[in-house]
């Protein structure tokens, strides 16, 4: 295992790309209001944040599958703005379908070069409360709950990833609901072999995988709802 100093570090890492990408297009924006060149610098730069999320991502750690789709990201970042400067003539109309491929070709190298455990992931932290609350934007997390009274909760991921350990949480009552959105992101579940995991999620470019064995006496239930784009849920005992 890597130690925490490793994974804070790259974790920093894509922090920082993001928040010099932030304040770039801040000063562009300036400049445009204040009339300082002739050229529309905002309208023309804007897509760059392509570029500045493939290099986030990039930042820190990753599979081959997300380091595949980081780079295609900068790539159309970079074919925009040289379309914008009259440099190529470029179509996105016709062109769309690679984002697609791409997509395609992350999943297919997570599957050819699975992995034991997702990099880049932070220490894991102990939560007690009986809500989970996740928010994984452009960075990732690892928790791990043990409460005694699970009710629910949300996880919210863009651009990020998830790993949550529900393996010594106890459901208040019969059943438990949480909301998942992942939107170019991985969230992984680990719950108790004695729930009944229930699936209500849709997916757009992407899936969710329930690895879970059914227990044979019924138990508690962890209803799963929300909506997967271009990403992946994962769920397992």
């Amino acid at each position: 295992m890597r130690p925490a100093h490793f994974h804070r570090s790259h974790h920093a890492g894509s922090r920082i790309v993001f928040g010099l990408g932030v304040i770039g297009f801040g000063v562009l924006a300036l400049l445009d209001n204040l009339n300082v060149f002739g050229l529309p610098l905002l309208r023309t730069f804007w897509p760059l944040v392509f570029v500045l999320l493939g290099l986030a991502r990039l930042a820190r750690p990753c599979h081959v599958g997300s380091a595949l789709f980081a780079l295609g990201l900068m790539l159309l970042g970079g074919l925009l703005t040289a379309r914008n400067l009259g440099y190529v003539d470029f179509s996105p109309r016709n062109w769309w379908p690679v984002l697609i491929i791409l997509v395609g070709l992350s999943v297919l190298a997570r599957g050819l070069f699975p992995r034991r455990r997702q990099a880049g992931f932070p220490a894991s932290t102990l939560e007690h409360g009986d809500q989970i609350n996740i928010d994984a934007s452009f960075s990732a997390v690892s928790q791990r709950c043990d409460s005694r009274s699970l009710k629910g909760g949300r996880i919210a991921s863009t651009f990020g990833g998830v790993e949550l350990d529900l393996t010594q949480a106890v459901i208040d009552g019969t059943e438990a609901r949480l909301d998942v959105s992942a939107h170019f992101s991985g969230i992984e579940l680990r719950v108790p072999r004695d729930w009944l995991v229930v699936v209500e999620v849709t997916s757009t470019f992407g899936g969710v995988e329930d690895k879970t064995v059914p227990p044979m006496t019924p138990g508690p239930r962890l209803l799963l709802r929300g909506e997967v784009m271009f990403g992946g849920v994962e769920v397992k005992n």
